[in-house]
């Protein structure tokens, strides 16, 4: 091979993103727009379409979107889910949870998919949520999300059911020096990533892998 490998990895990351970009419908592509005007970063499309991609191939019927203003996870997963599914959109960001209303509410008539949207701590809604009812639980945005979700996941998933990190690596808040990737950023959310990652990895619980998508998407999937 006449060019090292490690050279063209940061061309192949904005290939992959460029083609999840486009491949994106016209309302995703809205909504990204109406996000970024609003102020509040949208997730990476190609982190959008793989955990559309993740639901399909456990046949997911019931997702948990928590933090991290999950707008276009939750229009991609509608497209992906079944015509019985339901997403659940747990956001303390009223601007995130009032976009997303109006949002979900005009595509009443053409989706079947139940979308529920929660203003609230996940700390203090996921303990009221029904045992053994979800498939895919996703965590993103604020620290605490992460622990939340990690925390309650082994009583709200199904065997076969998925945790999802986002941002996996630590990269986007803004005190971010490097994330995961520079030992010596101590930041909060890097801190408690970096643990929460050797927790996956000892938990006889979980089966856990982390990739490159986005800025890094920790999947463990429930025994």
């Amino acid at each position: 091979m006449s060019l090292n490998v490690y050279e063209n990895i940061p061309s192949a990351w904005s290939y992959v993103e460029d083609e999840a970009a486009h491949a994106e419908t016209a309302l995703e592509k809205t909504a990204r727009q109406k996000l970024k005007e609003a102020g509040i970063r949208p997730c990476f499309a190609s982190q959008a379409a793989f955990i559309a991609h993740e639901a399909q191939a456990v046949r997911a019927q019931s997702v948990i979107l928590l933090g991290g203003a999950p707008i276009l996870e939750a229009l991609h997963l509608a497209d992906a889910l079944g015509s019985e599914g339901q997403v659940t959109i747990i956001d303390t960001d009223q601007k995130v949870t009032k976009m997303a209303t109006a949002l979900f509410k005009s595509l009443e008539e053409e989706s079947t998919v139940r979308v529920r949207i929660v203003a609230a701590l996940g700390d203090s809604y996921l303990p009221r949520l029904n045992t053994m009812d979800y498939d895919i639980i996703v965590a993103g945005g604020d620290p605490t999300n992460y622990r939340s979700a990690y925390d309650n996941a082994e009583r709200l998933l199904r065997r076969g059911g998925e945790l999802i990190l986002s941002d996996a690596l630590g990269f986007l808040n803004a005190d971010s020096t490097g994330g995961l990737t520079n030992p010596a950023d101590r930041s909060r959310k890097a801190t408690l990533l970096r643990a929460l990652s050797k927790e996956l990895a000892d938990d006889d619980r979980f089966s856990t892998t982390l990739t490159g998508i986005g800025t890094g998407l920790s999947l463990s999937v429930l025994r």
